[in-house]
């Protein structure tokens, strides 16, 4: 009689944690997870440092590079311009007044990206985006086919504070009316782990140890991690 009460009990927990830790909402970042992007941008910013007359950055400097592309479009201006204003301004008049050339087909979507969203989709877990990329985020959706399977949205321009702080994840969760530790945050940088752990979020790093975040380095393996 006592066994099968502990054991009930240890049901009853198992259950409760089951419960607690539930995944209702996967937030992606962009960059490095949903497209292998790093040409695209390097040319771009290249282009930007070529155009305002200013040194190119080294982009042979890995760790350097890594560190780099997981900034906003505001840090990253900030590198090229090491905080001139006035070549700030110049680089700004640059984005406002002249069109790079190149769109996106320099950028490559993540292979096996689709097939882990129709399973998302079929679980009815809702799906979102949380990234430091501008305004260009529903465009390179929509230029992939897969737009349609995010119903929330979040770039550095929809937040006062982008990653590494956590106001994208809190943004996503209000829209959804759900809390972080009904979310699985998968991403690829330093700034997205900070985002979710200082949210409370569960975070799945992808192609890229990070601490010690469990890693995936093929998308439907997510589906391992709904728990």
């Amino acid at each position: 009689m006592k066994k099968n009460k502990i054991a009930y009990t240890i049901t009853i927990i198992l259950i409760g944690v089951k419960y607690m830790r539930q995944i209702k909402a996967v937030i992606y970042d962009c960059d490095g997870v949903i497209v292998n992007s790093d040409n695209a941008i390097i040319s771009y910013y290249s282009w930007l440092a070529e155009k305002s007359g200013v040194e190119i950055p080294d982009w042979s400097d890995e760790k350097f590079k890594r560190i780099v592309l997981s900034y906003t479009e505001d840090g990253i201006v900030d590198v090229i311009s090491k905080g001139s204003q006035i070549i700030k301004d110049r680089i700004y008049k640059i984005i406002r007044t002249e069109q790079y050339k190149s769109g996106f087909e320099d950028i490559i979507l993540e292979e096996t990206l689709p097939a882990a969203l129709d399973l998302l989709k079929e679980k009815g877990i809702f799906i979102a985006v949380d990234t430091n990329r501008g305004h260009s985020l529903s465009d390179l959706l929509t230029y992939f086919n897969i737009r349609e399977y995010f119903s929330c949205l979040i770039t550095s321009r929809d937040v006062e504070n982008p990653k590494p702080s956590p106001d994208g994840v809190y943004k996503i969760c209000s829209y959804y009316n759900i809390e972080p530790k009904n979310v699985l945050f998968l991403g690829d940088s330093m700034t997205d782990y900070m985002a979710a752990k200082q949210s409370g979020a569960f975070f799945l790093s992808y192609k890229n140890h990070l601490h010690s975040a469990p890693i995936i380095n093929d998308h439907k393996d997510i589906i391992k991690y709904l728990y």
